[in-house]
This record gives C-alpha cells, sequence and structure tokens, in this order.
C-alpha cells in the first residue's frame, strides 16, 4: 500500500541493479506492504529486496536507519542486512527518491490483526527485548514527536484539517457518507479533548528510544525460530507507552472485529515491563495518548481524497477511525486494567 506510486518499472530496476550493485535480475515482483514501494528482486542464486522510499524521504534518516541497524546487529539483534552500492554507498536515489536493497530474509510476515493470544505477547516481548537494547544506543532526536503527535496545536489542526476535507468532499463518491460520518466523529472527540485533556502529562511520560513504527508487519518470522526486526527508518525518541498501545491495536486479532480485550491488552503491557520500567502516569494514559494521536490524524482520508484509487488507504483510515471508537469507549476500563500492572 504505498503512499505514492512509484517511479519505476522493470527497465529501470534492472538498470539501477546491474550499474550500482552489480546484479543481474531474472525476476521483479512487486511486494504490496508498507507505505513504500518494495520489490522482491531474483536472481541466479540470491534473493534481494529493493525499496524505494517516498518523496518525503530524506537522507538523513536512511543514514540513521543504517547505524540503528548495525548497532543492533553487533548486539545480536535479528536485523536486515544492507547490501552497498559499487561505490561502496549504502543507498542510491531514482528521480530524487532514494533506493537501498536488502539481502532476502527467508521467512514468513503476518497481516495485522490476525495474530493469536501466544503471538501477541511474543511480539510485546520482542518488543521489550528492543526497547532494552536502544537504550544503549546514543539518544536518538525526539523529532518534535510531541508537536506532531501529541499537542494541543496538534488537534486544533486537525479539527480543521478534517472540517475542510468535510467541505471537498464529492457527494456522489460512494464512500462519501462513511468519510463524514468517520471525520464527524474524530472532531467530535477531538474537541472534548481540547477541553479536558491536561497536555502537561505528556511531560511526565517515560520517552525511550524506539522503532516508531512496531507492529507485526514490522517481524519476519523465520522457520528456525528466529524473528527479524525490520523497517527503523521511522526510529526516534518517543513516549514509549505510544508504541506499547499502538502495537497491540495492530496485532490482537480480536480487534480486527471491532472486539478489545481488555485482559489480553493487560497482558500485552506486563510483558512488555519485564524489559522496560513503566510509571503510573504511562500506565493510567496509554490509551488516551494514543487515541490523543489517532482523532487527530486524517490520514487515508487525504490521501483517498487526493488519489481515489488509494482504497487501501481509504479502509486502513475507517480501521483506524473504528480503533478510534472501540479505544474511546473503553478509556475507563483500559486505565483502571493497566494501573494494577
Amino acid at each position: 500500500m504505498g503512499v505514492e506510486d512509484s517511479n519505476l518499472d522493470f527497465n529501470k530496476i534492472e538498470k539501477i541493479l546491474e550499474e550500482q550493485y552489480n546484479i543481474i535480475p531474472l525476476d521483479i515482483l512487486p511486494i504490496n506492504r508498507g507505505t513504500s514501494n518494495l520489490f522482491e528482486i531474483v536472481t541466479g542464486k540470491d534473493k534481494y529486496i529493493l525499496k524505494e522510499f517516498t518523496s518525503k524521504r530524506k537522507e538523513k534518516t536512511i543514514i540513521k536507519e543504517i547505524n540503528i541497524i548495525s548497532f543492533l546487529h553487533d548486539r545480536k539483534v535479528k536485523v536486515p542486512v544492507y547490501v552497498k552500492t559499487i561505490e561502496d554507498n549504502y543507498f542510491t536515489k531514482n528521480e530524487g527518491r532514494i533506493i537501498i536493497v536488502q539481502e532476502f530474509i527467508e521467512g514468513y510476515t503476518v497481516e495485522d490483526n490476525t495474530s493469536d493470544y501466544n503471538q501477541v505477547i511474543q511480539c510485546a516481548g520482542i518488543l521489550g527485548k528492543l526497547v532494552r537494547e536502544l537504550m544503549n544506543y546514543p539518544e536518538l532526536s525526539e523529532e518534535n514527536v510531541i508537536e506532531e503527535y501529541f499537542s494541543l496545536n496538534r488537534l486544533q489542526k486537525g479539527i480543521e484539517k478534517m472540517q475542510t476535507l468535510i467541505t471537498k468532499m464529492d457527494k456522489s463518491n460512494i464512500y462519501q457518507k462513511q468519510i463524514v460520518e468517520d471525520l464527524k466523529f474524530k472532531i467530535e472527540i477531538s474537541e472534548k479533548f481540547v477541553k479536558k485533556f491536561d497536555f502537561d502529562i505528556v511531560d511526565k511520560l517515560t520517552k525511550l528510544n524506539s522503532h516508531g513504527d512496531y507492529c507485526t508487519q514490522q517481524l519476519i518470522y523465520g522457520n528456525n525460530g528466529e524473528v527479524t526486526i525490520i523497517d527503523f527508518e521511522k526510529a526516534r525518541k518517543l513516549p514509549i507507552v505510544w508504541e506499547v498501545m499502538r502495537s497491540f491495536c495492530y496485532c490482537d486479532k480480536e480487534l480486527a472485529n471491532g472486539n478489545l480485550n481488555i485482559e489480553t491488552l493487560g497482558d500485552y503491557f506486563k510483558e512488555f515491563s519485564k524489559y522496560i520500567s513503566l510509571n503510573e502516569y504511562d500506565l493510567k494514559y496509554a490509551a488516551d495518548l494514543y487515541l490523543l494521536q489517532l482523532i487527530s490524524s486524517a490520514f487515508g482520508y487525504e490521501e483517498y481524497y487526493s488519489n481515489s484509487k488509494q482504497i487501501d488507504l481509504l479502509n486502513f483510515a475507517f480501521f483506524r477511525t473504528n480503533l478510534c471508537k472501540i479505544i474511546y469507549k473503553n478509556l475507563k476500563p483500559i486505565r483502571n486494567k493497566l494501573i494494577l500492572l
């Protein structure tokens, strides 16, 4: 579900691989996963992954990811292996967009919200171990994460953006009714947060280096039982309970049917807490924090408005709004469960 259409075709990829990497592809297969454009590269004896980042992705982000992966690899954490270009660089460019090549990782991925209880708890443990290792890495930039996700200004701008989208919607569009209903719901809850939420609480939350986009789709399960963690491009220092709460919501299969199992959520936090200590504010406001980010986001709706072919992103937006409704309905029970930990 690439956010931007690819600038690449078979011939362009073939030329890049041959000229930049001395790799002769026999087959090139698109992979429909993530927000970047991915391609599986098959040669006579090896396989690779070629990744074309969005036009917004900057070189410094790629360099950061390379450094983190190198650090984790040295600490025996299973991570991808970058392939260098002929000129000994870790990435190249095509039409202004960054391209990297990695060794193919044998194994399988798990789609969001398909994990059973044991897989859910395993996911929490992998995250806990990862964050524990990253505590020994130089402090990552917060990259304005508070302002970007969890601020009053973010909420207010989100309200304005969604109000504007409602006025622009084509009434003949078959999804118009649901889109408008979703955006109005987000606006309603956002306005309640604007009036009642104490944003000073965010400063009291535990902030740690973390993956930044951790979920089951960032894990490759090997047949030998090893799990490889991929895609560290969004790694940063952030309120760690946001990563914990978000990853659970993209993992547990019951949420695919609109059911939030608060007992399983509690166990997820408990497993993570074996590796990382959480304070009382983390536990009390974990759900509020994630909801704060979700309700202020028009992601998926905006992309669909700009390009009506982005049905996958629109469906993702529908899922996240439904998630908002579930979390909002269960704010108090979640809080009561987590503070007992």
